[in-house]
């Protein structure tokens, strides 16, 4: 029984032509055509796929593999027999380099597991590969750069890898919070997530990895209700997902939602994170579970307990060249130094940050820089230019979407325009800021 339709005979990796790899298989594993081919076809058919006469079809290709004891994928693509557990072995190392900052070898190394997947015909694999070179890009801060790599991801993504959508999801939400639009990133992850939970099985690692976005998400917009209730929810999905890296970010966020009675609670959560990244071998997501700690210090009004961490989180950032997240971790600590009283200080790590911010065009960033200048002026007594930043201040929150930064620049400027004996001023950016609260709520 001889094959008339035929599966694809074209160069697998290094240019070999289909028939070349089975007779080289064949005679590597010192077999004759005919023992090949029998009993369900011929010496001759087989002689003429190895000249490249006759293409197979998908039946006869796939009883020449079972005679060659190979996967018929295998045989087809030209795979080594370990081609998949080996791309992925040099995927987890390749995140690892990116995590601790080691980006041209990461870049080097994804850009050669996608070329190597595509030649395999294993497009997971590549795509992962592809998702962690637009990580690399906002690892540098360049976000447009990433959010592009994102949105070609999207465009396409395997169809039977839910927990890559997900990822890329998360993370074009991240880069449209970066670029000013959180009522849009809300949006992004919602709609994902019900969609997500529409299909049967929903795999719970893709659940996770949305839900902790969207908690993040949430936290950034000062909804720590909204933001727990998501906690509550997710909780039993810890036992089911098989991502430790994604199960590792929901307590680094979940410490993040405790503050004032809950800290030791938040230690746990946040040392648990740590824990679980350091097994990994992720340097970048340690370093951020010290900003996280030093977050809820800072915020539970513990200014010097908050220092040292947001100092170490700070030098291991900048080690390892984290762009955005030094920035942000610099951010922090400005305002924790400002709270003790070092304005100094305060003042060139704002600064610092307010030009890298202004660089990447991170807009929360911008807004947060504007922020603490503003009050550290208010300190020296530099009225005028303390309420210019303030009130710069309002308006990129605003322009954010992100409300309860709002309310907190508007009641600093009020605050100013009152000790100033403008009283019609002040109320009216009080108003503002109660407009804003309303929105908040």
């Amino acid at each position: 029984m001889e094959a008339t339709d035929g599966v694809s005979g074209g160069a697998g990796p290094g240019g070999e032509r289909l028939g070349d790899r089975i007779r080289r298989l064949r005679t590597a594993r010192g077999l004759t055509q005919q023992q090949v081919a029998a009993p369900r076809y011929t010496r001759a058919f087989l002689g003429a796929i190895e000249s490249g006469t006759r293409t197979p079809s998908p039946e006869a290709l796939a009883h020449v593999a079972d005679r060659l004891g190979l996967p018929v994928d295998d045989l087809r693509y030209g795979r080594p027999a370990d081609a998949a557990a080996r791309l992925a072995g040099e995927l987890a190392a390749a995140r690892r380099a990116l995590s601790a900052g080691d980006l041209d070898a990461a870049d080097g190394a994804l850009a050669d597991i996608g070329r190597r997947a595509d030649d395999y015909h294993l497009p997971e694999v590549g795509d992962w590969a592809r998702y962690y070179a637009a990580e690399a890009d906002l690892h540098r801060g360049r976000a447009p750069a990433a959010a592009a790599g994102y949105a070609r991801l999207a465009a396409q993504p395997p169809a039977d890898c839910s927990a890559l959508r997900a990822a890329v999801l998360a993370r074009q939400s991240y880069c449209l919070l970066v670029d000013g639009d959180a009522p849009r990133a809300v949006a992004v992850l919602e709609e994902g997530l019900r969609e997500l939970r529409a299909s049967t099985p929903v795999d719970p690692d893709a659940e996770l990895r949305l839900t902790n976005a969207l908690m993040y998400t949430f936290l950034e917009l000062n909804w720590r209700h909204r933001a727990r209730r998501l906690e509550r929810d997710v909780l039993p999905l810890l036992s089911r997902a098989t991502r430790g890296e994604w199960v590792a970010q929901f307590y680094a966020v979940a410490g993040q939602l405790r503050r004032d009675g809950e800290l030791d609670e938040a230690d746990r959560y946040l040392r648990e994170a740590a824990r679980r990244y350091a097994e990994l071998g992720l340097t970048r997501e340690i370093a951020l579970c010290h900003w996280a700690r030093g977050y809820v210090l800072r915020r539970a009004g513990r200014p010097g307990e908050a220092g040292p961490e947001l100092r170490l989180a700070r030098e291991m950032l900048g080690a390892v060249g984290a762009v955005l997240d030094h920035a942000g971790a610099t951010l922090e600590l400005a305002e924790s130094r400002r709270r003790e009283g070092a304005l100094d200080e305060a003042e060139e790590l704002a600064g610092e940050a307010a030009r890298t911010a202004a660089e990447c065009r991170h807009q929360e960033l911008m807004a947060e820089a504007d922020l603490v200048l503003g009050l550290v002026r208010a300190g020296r007594g530099a009225g005028e230019d303390s309420r210019r930043l303030l009130s710069r201040a309002a308006d990129r929150y605003e322009q954010a979407g992100l409300m309860g930064e709002v309310v907190v620049a508007c009641r600093h400027l009020g605050e100013s325009l009152l000790a100033e004996g403008d009283r019609p001023g002040a109320a009216e950016v009080l108003r503002r800021g109660l407009r804003a609260a309303e929105r908040l709520t």
